[in-house]
């Protein structure tokens, strides 16, 4: 039996890279699991069907977590399928890097938005559903760039640190309902990868990928430690998973 059998699962993001990779790992550990993306219908399509031929129920979901709205209509779906959610994974997001005097009003907004404010979305929407479970697992996703700086992302950095400071708070308040709320830094080889490597090539004459990166799927299991009861006892926990 997988740590997660009989589980529900949301991960947000879940079409590629880290969200496709954390969703097959929690199917292989025996949880239904939605995913969902903003955009790609089709790539949503082709997760569900791996996590299909897993022998695991799942569903891809059309949802931008800007937008509350459609949020709560993912939620719903969820539950009216499944009757509960255990574990939200709010991983859903992008990366525009540009030296900090050029970023856009407009491009800090939706940084901010997409990242922080999606992550209380999503936090905000399942927490009814885990208050009548009394339980449930949160797990939120910061970045190195929070905690250590880097050139170019001085608006993900920032999203990324109010992530860090939104978990620590949220563990507070929702400890007494037996919500665990953790977050986890990732350095991950994905497509943002590649994007930061043409970045620090065209303005630092940087070539080389930044040392650290892992594979998606090595970093997996460390959101299946969050999101099983080996985690029942911790919440309000950074936990950086990569090569330092």
């Amino acid at each position: 039996m997988g740590k997660l059998e009989g589980r529900v699962a949301i991960v947000t993001g879940g079409s590629r890279g880290i969200g496709r990779a954390v969703a097959l790992e929690f199917a292989r550990e025996g949880a239904r699991v939605a995913i969902t993306a903003a955009h790609d219908q089709v790539a949503l399509h082709d997760v569900e069907r791996e996590i299909s031929l897993l022998g695991v129920e799942a569903v891809g979901v059309l949802a931008d977590v800007e937008r509350r709205a459609e949020i709560d209509r993912m939620v719903k779906t969820i539950v009216d399928r499944w009757a509960r959610i255990d574990v939200l994974v709010n991983n859903a997001g992008g990366i525009s890097p540009a030296p900090l005097e050029t970023i856009s009003e407009e491009q800090w907004d939706k940084t901010v938005a997409v990242h922080l404010k999606g992550t209380f979305n999503c936090t905000q929407a399942v927490i009814p559903i885990m208050r009548e479970q009394r339980k449930g697992k949160i797990i939120n996703v910061a970045a190195p760039s929070a905690l250590r700086g880097s050139f170019g992302v001085a608006d993900y950095a920032a999203a990324k640190g109010g992530i860090i400071a939104f978990t620590r708070n949220a563990a507070s308040e929702l400890k007494s309902s037996n919500i665990q709320v953790n977050c986890i830094s990732p350095a991950a080889d994905t497509r943002m990868t590649e994007t930061l490597t043409t970045f620090r090539r065209e303005h630092l004459g940087i070539s080389q990928r930044q040392r650290g990166f892992i594979a998606p799927e090595a970093i997996a299991p460390a959101f299946v430690f969050f999101a099983s009861g080996d985690s029942d006892y911790i919440s309000g926990q950074l936990l950086e998973v990569g090569r330092f």
